[in-house]
């Protein structure tokens, strides 16, 4: 493994990345952690959050700080209110769902670390003028390892 430094983060100095469903600030790149993972923190306004989907290449592990979200993950939807953990392995279909009535925030653990280049590719794609070609965010997503599901 790679060696890598003690970090310490300030989520106030770090500018989000912003992208349709949400956005979020990445606390530890995949390179803080030698490859092991990235830590982002989400915030999701209410009744946002991503479409049903598959990470190929990670786990992902919530853990909710404020308000109140519905996470699938395979067949199973569980409310998840601050304090709560849940954990879906990479290939399991999973989304979160904001269900309250103010905006809500939670710490996402991608195992191994990378993922967070796909929110940001996705946050340059979607700053573009005009409507985002679905075909080019395909092709974003499968780069990345992620297959979207219909609602």
């Amino acid at each position: 493994m790679i060696a890598t430094q003690t970090r310490i983060v300030a989520t106030s100095g770090i500018d989000p990345v912003r992208w349709h469903v949400q956005e979020g600030r990445v606390l530890l790149r995949s390179e803080h952690t030698g490859g092991a993972f990235s830590m982002i923190e989400f915030t999701t306004p209410p009744g946002g959050g991503p479409r049903p989907h598959t990470h190929e290449r990670e786990a992902e592990t919530f853990y909710v700080l404020e308000g109140e979200y519905d996470i699938l993950v395979g067949a199973k939807t569980v409310r998840a209110l601050p304090g709560s953990l849940v954990y879906s392995p990479k290939s399991v279909k999973h989304r979160f769902t904001n269900v309250g009535s103010s905006t809500a925030r939670m710490l996402c653990v991608f195992t191994p670390g990378g993922a967070e280049t796909m929110f940001e590719d996705m946050a340059a794609l979607l700053s573009g003028p005009g409507p985002v070609d679905p075909a080019a965010m395909a092709a974003l997503n499968l780069s990345h390892g992620v297959r979207s599901y219909p609602e």
